[in-house]
């Protein structure tokens, strides 16, 4: 039994490593391994842990069908030796991806199941639910909302299991200033992810986003006096690279990285991005990018300055250009595919945040279309 426990320590040690490297197929495979291994051994305990950090690692290499079966394992285990953070890990992981494809009411009920097994168990584990209220905030464009949330968890964040990592909870509220064009609490927050020193893969794309976010703030505030501050063209192309290699899903770094490098004049960089990967449509936050830089490259050709229609459009802000007398037909076309998407996700999550903001990018662009 010594060896047996030994080889389950050497694999999971391998898959904690993977991890940090940001190879979360590998990982997920290593965890499988320890899974059927433990189950083998009838290590109830170690089975589930097991599932829990094969499903995370499924969930970042953007596998989130198998992530979620997985996971659904995990949560639904009710042996004596699982370790009660593990199973409210696993739940913890469900409504993550449950954010990005059900509806708010289902968001909202499993929320409620996660307060019920915590009250059940009698354990103080609010922190990872908080937040995730927070992110059901910001997916419906309540800003204030999700910073209350967000702060609270924060404020509630102990470093031991189960709970979310530092950064992870650090970078949510960056977004959330973002959002409520706050640049003195949003430098405030990547100054304290700076001093986290992350040392695994996401975590530090994490304090690349951040920084990216700050210049973007910066920016529009300083545009008619322009900052000194070089535009972190090379920190966009770091994340590029990251997202590139297909190991794991894309959050959005993508996305941030084109629009810095469009709005910092880097167009050649932006086509072979686009040429290597080329960007798809299939969620409003595509659809709008690629609509965006179809804008701005038509405001370039006019002698026009780029503007960051996206900080813009986070509030209730005035459209940040004059309009253009020309037809670009390509602005309309992805304008039009985050109209539908913006329909689904305002359905999908009760509210009517992705039409209004859709709306400003269109006062932006209204002679373009």
């Amino acid at each position: 039994m010594t060896s047996d426990r030994q080889a389950l320590s050497r694999l999971r040690a391998q898959a904690r490593q993977a991890r940090a490297d940001g190879c979360f197929v590998q990982a997920a495979r290593l965890e499988r391994q320890v899974a059927e291994r433990a189950g083998v051994l009838g290590l109830a305990g170690e089975r589930t842990r097991a599932l829990l950090w094969e499903g995370y690692s499924l969930r970042q290499a953007g596998e989130d069908d198998l992530a979620l079966a997985t996971l659904l394992q995990a949560a639904n285990e009710r042996a004596v030796t699982a370790d009660p953070a593990d199973v409210f890990s696993a739940l913890i992981a469900i409504i993550h991806i449950s954010l990005e494809r059900k509806t708010a009411s289902f968001c909202r009920a499993l929320l409620e199941q996660g307060r019920r097994f915590l009250a059940d168990i009698q354990q103080p584990w609010t922190a990872p639910l908080d937040f995730l209220e927070g992110q059901l905030a910001y997916r419906r464009g309540d800003f204030a909302a999700a910073r209350d949330w967000h702060s609270h968890a924060w404020a509630g964040w102990r470093d031991e299991h189960p709970h979310l990592t530092a950064a992870t909870h650090l970078w949510a509220l960056c977004r959330v200033a973002f959002r409520r064009h706050d640049p003195v609490e949003l430098e405030r927050l990547v100054e304290q992810l700076n001093h986290l020193h992350p040392t695994q893969a996401l975590e530090r794309q994490l304090t690349q986003r951040a920084r990216l976010l700050l210049w973007r703030a910066r920016r529009t505030v300083d545009l008619a006096h322009p900052a000194s501050e070089p535009a972190p063209v090379e920190t966009a192309l770091a994340l590029l690279t990251a997202s590139a290699d297909g190991a794991s899903r894309d959050t959005g770094a993508r996305q941030e990285a084109l629009r810095v490098l469009a709005l910092a004049d880097r167009w050649e960089e932006v086509d072979a991005a686009l040429s290597r990967q080329p960007l798809q449509p299939d969620t409003f936050e595509t659809a709008l990018l690629l609509g965006n830089l179809a804008l701005n490259r038509a405001r370039m050709a006019l002698g026009l300055p780029v503007m960051d229609d996206e900080y813009g459009a986070a509030g209730d802000s005035e459209p940040l250009s004059s309009p253009v007398p020309v037809a670009l037909p390509e602005v309309e076309r992805h304008y039009q595919v985050a109209g539908r998407w913006a329909e689904t996700e305002d359905e999908r999550l009760e509210t009517n945040w992705y039409n209004n903001r859709l709306k400003i990018f269109l006062e932006n662009a209204t002679s373009f279309i």
